[in-house]
């Protein structure tokens, strides 16, 4: 598990911001293909595809790279609606999460690896 200095993981607030707000927008956009796209799969059952269902494929494939990015960087996104970020850190000899929401301009809170957002304490 990589963990995080507080300077490592402030330096990613400016690309989190951008990110989330991509996966907010692509998840926006699928969730208003969707509906739509049930009556398509269902009408070209084995019978090819659609531009919605092509439309909803690359949708999917942008989310999916968006979250692979977090996966490369190491922290976790725990919630998109919030934008709630954790970064693994080591606060004196035990890790803990570094906690980060959406909107905050650094993060200046941490909480233990069981007790989540509701156990948040400043730093």
């Amino acid at each position: 598990m990589k963990t995080f200095t507080l300077d490592q993981a402030n330096a990613l607030v400016p690309e989190l911001e951008k990110l989330l707000e991509e996966m907010a927008h692509v998840r926006n956009e699928l969730l208003a293909i969707g509906p739509s796209i049930e009556a398509v799969l269902t009408a070209a059952d084995g019978n090819g595809g659609s531009k919605k269902a092509s439309e909803y494929v690359l949708l999917m494939q942008r989310l999916n790279a968006c979250t692979s990015t977090f996966q490369e960087w190491g922290c976790e996104l725990k919630d998109l609606d919030s934008g709630l970020v954790d970064f693994p850190h080591d606060r004196e000899g035990q890790i803990v999460y570094l906690c980060w929401k959406r909107g905050e301009s650094r993060i200046e809170y941490w909480h233990d690896l069981e007790s989540g957002f509701s156990g948040r304490q400043p730093l």
